[in-house]
């Protein structure tokens, strides 16, 4: 897939999770553009091209685009017990059930990136693979937050638990407020989808419950904006 857009070709140039293969650019843009991409190419050891606009556009499908490209292979995501033996003792990673829509995949995977979480966790199906799009919305995050995938979630819990982790859903039910939350060492946070939530069983494997406090009359707030709020207070509450 291309990845178009400076700002997340400068972030997978910059990465050591994902490598792109190459590196494009439009012969339309300013000569000192291409010479600082060239640069950074030539030390990453990746190759770099450039080629007429036109070109461009046909080979990356972006139109009217930045004129900046990376050409990724196949995602590479992480294998579950890799990721435990490499983490750190603290660490914090989101579990995300049902989570589809690239939007809010990359806002949370920028989320992830912000506050210092160690990973998120996806399940093989009902869920949105990383595709360029997820790549945007992340601003690059998706190049430097290790993911997960796993077959089955709820046995991920389960992996989680017996490696030191405390599992807590976030509903909007939740039996603890999320300021008051004083995070274990290794601490993982389960987001549904706004449209079905958690499934029973993950829930129903989890150590406890979160709720972010709204005022009166607010039922929810979209998965991405709760990933943020989550993700702050995690940090601010860590002990140290």
């Amino acid at each position: 897939m291309w990845i178009t857009g400076r700002h997340p070709v400068e972030e997978l140039l910059s990465a050591s999770i994902q490598r792109p293969g190459r590196i494009l650019l439009s012969e339309s843009l300013p000569a000192e553009t291409r010479k600082t991409f060239r640069d950074r190419s030539d030390a990453a050891g990746i190759p770099c091209l450039t080629c007429p606009k036109e070109e461009w556009e046909r080979k990356t499908g972006d139109r009217g685009g930045s004129g900046i490209a990376a050409e990724l292979g196949e995602y590479r995501y992480a294998d579950l017990h890799d990721w435990i033996a490499a983490v750190p003792v603290r660490a914090t990673v989101f579990l995300l059930d049902g989570i589809t829509d690239p939007q809010n995949l990359g806002a949370i995977l920028r989320s992830a990136r912000a506050f210092g979480l160690s990973g998120v966790i996806v399940p093989k199906d009902r869920s949105c693979p990383v595709t360029a799009a997820v790549f945007r919305a992340s601003a690059g995050a998706a190049a430097h937050v290790p993911i997960v995938m796993v077959t089955n979630l709820s046995r991920a819990v389960e992996t989680l638990q017996e490696n030191g982790f405390w599992l807590y859903t976030a509903t909007g039910d939740g039996e603890t407020d999320v300021s008051s939350l004083v995070p274990a060492a290794r601490t993982g946070i389960v987001l549904g989808s706004e449209e079905h939530g958690i499934r029973r069983l993950v829930r129903e494997k989890c150590d406890g419950s979160v709720r972010i406090p709204m005022e009166h009359g607010v039922d929810s707030l979209n998965v991405g904006v709760t990933a943020g709020i989550l993700a702050f207070h995690l940090r601010a509450r860590r002990q140290p």
